[in-house]
């Protein structure tokens, strides 16, 4: 034996990344398509149209296999190519991942692929996670460069044709439009209110993104430069009013659809639109998207407990979307009711104003600092950032159904940042989560039940705002309220920022189109079989219907595919069934 000890150099994450690249495109091509070479037992693959019409994601290597060996034959992937930063990322102290990105075409499509790799027991990488998008389809050129309107002036005429009609001149309207647009897909968007811009304009006054500015633009069109890194409520809205403008959008403001009715034989949509001080118009349309926000404005309420006792209250009481600034309240004794981020933004805004603040937490809330927030998207904050597309891919390199734990070990690798925010919260009688349930949950999953902290927590903690926790509000009396542990509050003023009432996507058809249309939608909602969001940016049952909700981000990268989704419709390359693309 030789007195030298030897070391092998460990291979760098590019040529692991490589070697398992080679090992991919075996098994792809492989008549059996047995995938055990670059997959694990445990794997996930998540795919958004690169080979299916749908958004769908499949776990486990069997049913993996099963579900994708016929359409990877049809799309005879090709051309790969691995991508420049590739990066480890540590997932907990013991874990180690390589993420990648890989780039792709089919015999329709030029795609990506962010692959997640993890050590498996014999020290070969293998795929953990795999997400594939389609980017473009071939032959189709993107007809919007920066800043450049590209669309043509609306003529306006008692009757309209157009591919497309967009209701909802929010993000999410916006973004579909101009996606739709860029594509070379004839669009119109009808808005209810007086302006673009104003579903944040009539938000209170203090309200910011809890995200930061890089994370939140709509495609083409970042914000300006000069907005805070956490955009006011204002700019955003001046964005969003400037943005059509910018790309020369069709919209119309002070629309409102009279009816609707749908030709399936001739996959037409009639609209009869009235627009305030004009004559009613009629629009046809292959195509309708509601962007209308599943939420409020999609027939969904303003939600307020039913409290014994109201009417004898001699102070104010308001919903949420009601309040605009605590100059307006002139309250001194306050009680804000919730436990989300409007809660503790309005609470914040009136201790600030010099009001006895109280906040009612009636369950546990997850907080989080905007530091944490930074450190989970790295793509987004800092310097020398890569293009957003690519910083959005790695955001979305993990399916929501591997998330659980995922999420669980991102919590503990970052938890010493809040520790101490979280130990004076709890000392103030503060309600937060135990073990097993975490802020990134509540924010993918539940879509709740959190609070992304930007000083209200500094209130609390010194005293300035009172939490009143763990206690149900029993009654009211003329100048306040019990709760059902006997203690008493006074109030002149009670907010109750307590959310909406729910809705699912067929009430939203209905309330928008009426139930005959709404008879074609699934009564889906919420998550579906594969943790994907049923009937949102995806078919939801209705031939030429499409729905479209989210926050800015979500606006931005879903967008992309549901324009490509109605483009591919345009273009003939689904089956009759719409569940698979035609073999070209």
């Amino acid at each position: 034996m030789s007195d030298v000890e030897t070391f092998s150099t460990p291979l760098s994450a590019e040529a692991i990344s490589s070697a398992w690249l080679s090992a991919l495109i075996c098994d792809l091509s492989s008549p059996s398509f047995i995938l055990e070479r670059s997959f694990t037992n445990d794997s996930y693959w998540r795919d958004l149209l690169a080979f299916t019409p749908d958004f769908r994601t499949l776990h486990a290597l069997p049913k993996i296999q099963q579900f994708f060996s016929v359409p990877v034959a049809v799309a005879r992937p090709s051309q790969f190519r691995l991508l420049p930063g590739v990066r480890h990322r540590r997932i907990s102290p013991t874990r180690t991942f390589i993420q990648g990105i890989i780039q792709f075409h089919t015999v329709m499509a030029q795609c990506t692929g962010v692959f997640t790799l993890t050590q498996s027991e014999d020290s070969s990488w293998k795929a953990w996670s795999f997400v594939t998008m389609m980017d473009r389809l071939s032959g189709v050129v993107d007809r919007f460069g920066v800043h450049t309107p590209l669309c043509r002036p609306a003529e306006w005429n008692t009757t309209m044709d157009y591919t497309a009609v967009v209701l909802g001149a929010g993000q999410c309207g916006l973004s579909v439009a101009a996606r739709l647009e860029n594509l070379g897909i004839s669009t119109l968007v009808l808005e209810r209110s007086g302006a673009i811009g104003d579903s944040w304009r009539s938000r209170y006054e203090s309200l910011e993104t809890n995200t930061p500015r890089a994370f939140n633009h709509l495609p083409f069109v970042t914000f300006p430069e000069g907005c805070a890194k956490y955009t006011p409520c204002r700019d955003v809205a001046d964005y969003l009013e400037n943005y059509p403008r910018i790309l020369g959008l069709h919209v119309v403001t002070l629309a409102h659809i009279s009816a609707a009715s749908y030709d399936a034989s001739s996959s037409t949509w009639t609209l009869t639109i009235s627009i305030s001080g004009k004559t009613c118009i009629t629009v046809t349309a292959r195509h309708l998207i509601g962007a209308t926000g599943v939420g409020t404005t999609g027939g969904a309420l303003p939600f307020t407990p039913s409290i014994p006792g109201k009417s004898s209250f001699i102070g104010s009481i308001i919903h949420s979307s009601e309040y605009k600034s605590s100059s307006c309240a002139g309250a001194q004794k306050v009680v804000v009711v919730g436990g989300g981020c409007s809660a503790h933004d309005i609470a914040q805004d009136m201790a600030n104003h010099g009001s006895q603040t109280i906040l009612v937490q009636r369950s546990p809330t997850a907080v989080v600092s905007r530091q944490t927030i930074d450190r989970f998207l790295t793509g987004y904050v800092g310097q020398d950032l890569p293009p957003t597309e690519i910083a959005d891919r790695f955001y979305v390199a993990l399916p929501l159904s591997t998330l659980r734990n995922s999420q669980y070990n991102a919590m503990e690798m970052h938890a010493h940042i809040d520790q101490d925010l979280r130990d004076n919260l709890s000392r103030n009688g503060y309600l937060l989560p135990g073990p097993g349930d975490n802020f990134l949950h509540r924010l993918t999953v539940r879509r709740g039940g959190f609070y992304i902290d930007r000083g209200c927590a500094k209130l609390i903690t010194s005293g300035k705002i009172t939490v009143k926790s763990g206690h149900e509000i029993s009654h009211f009396t003329p100048t306040g309220m019990v709760f059902d542990d006997g203690s008493r509050v006074m109030a002149d003023l009670v907010i109750f920022a307590t959310g909406y009432s729910k809705t699912t996507i067929k009430e939203v058809a209905e309330s928008l189109f009426g139930p005959q249309v709404a008879d074609g939608v699934h009564d889906l909602g919420g998550w579906d079989s594969d943790c994907e969001l049923a009937g949102v940016w995806r078919p939801t049952g209705h031939d030429g219907l499409w729905f479209a909700e989210g926050d800015l981000f979500a606006a931005r990268f879903y967008s992309q595919f549901l324009a490509l989704q109605i483009m591919m419709r345009e273009m003939g390359l689904l089956s009759p069934d719409q569940r698979t693309y035609v073999q070209c």
